[in-house]
């Protein structure tokens, strides 16, 4: 005797839909190890020549570490948002470091930063960077608490992502 028809569209319907519950919780898992995985990064040379960690980037509360490189078009769409973020919230707590990530685009920095008005501290990554953080697009950012475990990521930009960025971050400082 077959099943109505019904009840196998019902059946893979439910297959589907637990596929994609099972799909779901093993990315909630592997977001949760990576977050935990978070490397400190090695010490960077600062725009002014010193040489910092993450131990010395740390906010008393959040840290927000921001990879970027000068010409990206979709780091220049979301800074402006970002700084004015980091000027909101770093006498609550906030500390922010922007590492670029192409060595070749250094000397753009310090002529950019000051082209926009950007104060948000600069480090100096290498390509190296980019590989231990696997990042597949920029700007992405990481939102750390006082220990430096993540608590959030974001890759790209998309207008808006600056709301969600800040909610996180006020949750961050406990606001």
């Amino acid at each position: 005797m077959s099943a109505p028809q019904g009840g196998l569209h019902a059946q893979g319907g439910l297959k589907t839909a637990l596929y994609i519950l099972l799909v779901a919780a093993v990315l909630a898992v592997q977001s949760v190890t990576a977050a935990e995985s978070f490397k400190p990064f090695k010490k960077l040379k600062a725009l002014d020549g010193s040489q910092q960690s993450l131990a010395d980037v740390l906010g008393r509360k959040a840290t927000l570490v921001v990879f970027f490189f000068p010409t990206c078009p979709y780091c220049n769409a979301a800074f402006p948002e970002v700084q004015k973020i980091y000027d909101r919230y770093k006498d609550q707590g906030l500390s922010m470091v922007w590492i670029n990530v192409l060595p070749d685009e250094e000397k753009l920095i310090a002529p950019w930063r000051a082209q926009h008005g950007y104060t948000a501290p600069v480090l100096l990554g290498d390509r190296s960077v980019a590989n231990d953080y696997k990042l597949r697009m920029t700007p992405t950012h990481f939102l750390l608490d006082a220990k430096g475990a993540v608590l959030s990521t974001h890759a790209g930009y998309s207008a808006g992502d600056e709301k969600t960025l800040e909610r996180d971050i006020q949750q961050a400082l406990g606001q």
